[in-house]
């Protein structure tokens, strides 16, 4: 018991000893530590703002105690927008991250000789600020040569810039966010000597035109000069062996770039967004194209991959619309997902035979293609990786590949081991030595408009037909066991499907969005159990089932709720002709004349039926 309270008198003690009291003074919040007889402006309360010129005291008297001002809180004048003037006196020895963020009218700031650190992104978006000064007598600081910056005295570090700073010799390095949000720097140049620009270093700095890089730096930090949308050229010399995540992200007038041969690697989503960019050769030091490299680089037309590149990452290339063409080389051995997704010009792409992977969607909607050529050195494509490419006609993979191939000159990729089909295009002929479609094999094909899977084939994918909206007709063979949830997703051209006694389970969305599916003609006696999302379109479609079994649908779950249900013999297809004076198709199950408005190649009860 006794050690109990011991605990938790200490316990006491130490929370009392960091205890702060939140007061307002002259007009100033501060919080106040009674231990120490210490303040710290914080920002202010009640949803006011400082503004005009503040004069922050040595010292605050509260309930007769004097408190020595020793600091300025995080964030404390975070967007104080009317802020002037600030004047801090020689007690203040810390200021906190973001203290003065977005005091976009303030002009001016004198650092006293006291101040030991400044937190991260201090003065960040001071779009104003004009002069810089440290007082003389500062042992953590200095802004020598009347710099207008901030800078570490024994590292040679440049902390806080602003629009008029020059930068001097003696500089080593530009810190982290050390210009970031400057809106009203125009140029800058960085003299040679500098070694290293920190993360974030010109981050936003919006009207920045021009950058001076010298050949002494040797890496540039993530995000430097992310956002510098006024930035047109810039020169990345031989010394720079890393250059940053996100370094030059959403640069949109950036049109030209040259890179220098120590760069062996481009980060994740460095050139994003740089919409002015026409044209890029990448060095022969690259060894790897980062994730998002070049995301959305919507005005490249050319780019050059050198025979050093071994990796290409996801997005790298995504979204580059105007690039025509593609030459990936022998060194590459991996393409990312989506690497070269929604490259909607893209009409050639060359894969070297050094390749082994092509990551998911890869090549996704890229309409322009009509031709791939899959090296017998592939062993993995991933799902996806050739969806929604309307223009392609002709798939051939290279004999000798030990994985895939095209078989029957059939246009699609074949995984040889399991007989699945897994990429396939409007021109595919299925051979029959086919057993299964894969998951979104035809995904998003809006050119297929018929196709004949074989007898043999005993499941078909997930997406495998997803979104092919141009087709009107479609046989399932009585082999198939299996139709994958989604498989005929908004196939909205389609206006009757028959489904064969050799089903026994169909997955949910099936054939959801099918707006025209308004003949269901099922084989099996017994009604497969199926979810509320399998037709989307029951109301308005008739469905034809077996002699017999009528009862058992209209009590079955979701089969129930279709428009009619009728009855008809597997063999009661006898007639098919066509109506000249309604322009619809009839045809005859036992003597009864049914309309249903469906054109192409019908398998129904063993027997083929062509309605023109």
């Amino acid at each position: 018991m006794r050690r109990q309270l011991l605990i938790l008198a200490l316990m006491l003690f130490v929370a009392s000893s960091v205890f702060a009291v939140e007061v307002q003074i002259n007009g100033l919040w501060y919080n106040l530590f009674d231990d120490e007889a210490k303040a710290e402006i914080i920002q202010a309360k009640n949803d006011d703002s400082y503004s005009g010129d503040i004069v922050i005291p040595k010292t605050v008297r509260y309930n007769n105690t004097d408190y020595t001002v020793t600091s300025i809180a995080n964030w404390a004048f975070y967007e104080c927008t009317s802020l002037t003037s600030i004047t801090i006196p020689n007690s203040v020895t810390s200021i906190g991250i973001y203290a003065f963020e977005n005091c976009s009218s303030l002009t001016s700031i004198s650092i006293p000789y006291s101040v030991k650190n400044i937190g991260g992104s201090a003065f960040w978006g001071c779009s104003s600020l004009t002069t810089i000064v440290v007082n003389e007598g500062n042992a953590k600081f200095d802004s020598r040569n009347n710099c207008n910056a901030i800078i570490e005295s024994s590292s040679n570090t440049l902390i806080v810039g602003c629009k008029n700073t020059t930068i001097p010799n003696t500089v080593k390095s530009i810190g982290s966010s050390a210009f970031q949000g400057c809106s009203g720097l125009t140029s800058i140049t960085i003299p040679n000597g500098v070694t290293s620009i920190g993360g974030g270093a010109f981050y936003q700095c919006s009207s920045l035109a021009s950058v001076t890089i010298p050949n002494s730096v040797k890496s540039i930090g993530g995000s430097a000069f992310m956002g510098c949308s006024s930035l047109t050229s810039v020169t990345i010399p031989n010394s720079v062996t890393n250059i940053g995540d996100w370094a030059f992200y959403d640069c949109s007038s950036l049109s030209d770039i040259s890179m220098g041969n120590g760069v062996t690697n481009i980060g994740v989503r460095v050139f994003e967004g740089c919409t002015g960019l026409t044209s890029f050769t990448i060095p022969n030091s690259v060894t790897s194209i980062g994730s998002g490299a070049f995301f959305r680089c919507s005005s490249l037309t050319s780019v050059t991959i050198p025979n050093s590149v071994k990796s290409i990452g996801g997005s790298a290339f995504f979204g580059c619309s105007s690039l025509p063409s593609i030459t990936i080389p022998n060194s590459v051995t991996s393409i990312g997902g989506s690497a070269f997704e929604n490259c909607s010009k893209l009409s050639q792409v060359t894969i070297g035979n050094g390749v082994t992977s092509i990551g998911q969607q890869a090549f996704m909607d890229c309409s322009s293609l009509t031709s791939i050529s899959i090296s017998k050195s592939v062993t993995n494509i991933e799902s996806s990786a050739f969806n929604s490419c309307i223009g392609l006609t002709t798939i051939v993979v290279e004999e000798g590949n030990a994985k895939y191939d095209s078989r029957n000159s059939c246009n699609a990729i074949i995984e040889t081991s399991s007989n699945t089909l897994i990429v396939g295009c409007k021109n595919t002929t299925i051979p029959n030595s086919v057993r299964s479609i894969g998951s979104s094999a035809f995904l998003g094909i809006s050119g297929l408009t018929y196709i004949t899977i074989p007898n043999g084939v005993t499941s078909i994918g997930s997406g495998a037909f997803y979104q092919c909206s141009s087709l009107s007709s479609v046989n399932i063979p009585n082999s198939v066991k299996n139709i994958g949830g989604s498989a005929f997703y908004a196939c909205i051209s389609l206006t009757s499907i028959t489904i064969p006694n050799s089903v026994t389970s169909i997955g949910g969305w099936a054939f959801y969005g099918c707006i025209d599916l308004n003949s269901v003609i099922v084989l099996n006696p017994t009604p497969v159990a199926i979810s509320i999302d399998v037709f989307t379109n029951r109301e308005n479609a008739t469905l034809y089932v077996p002699k017999g079994s009528k009862d058992a649908y209209q009590t079955a779950n979701y089969w129930k709720e279709f428009k009619e249900i009728i009855e008809i013999d597997e063999t009661g297809i006898d007639q098919i002709m066509n109506d000249k004076q309604n322009n619809a198709t009839i045809f005859t199950l036992d003597g009864k004349r049914i309309n249903r408005p469906q054109k192409g190649i019908n398998i129904i009860g063993g027997k083929k039926v062509v309605v023109k």
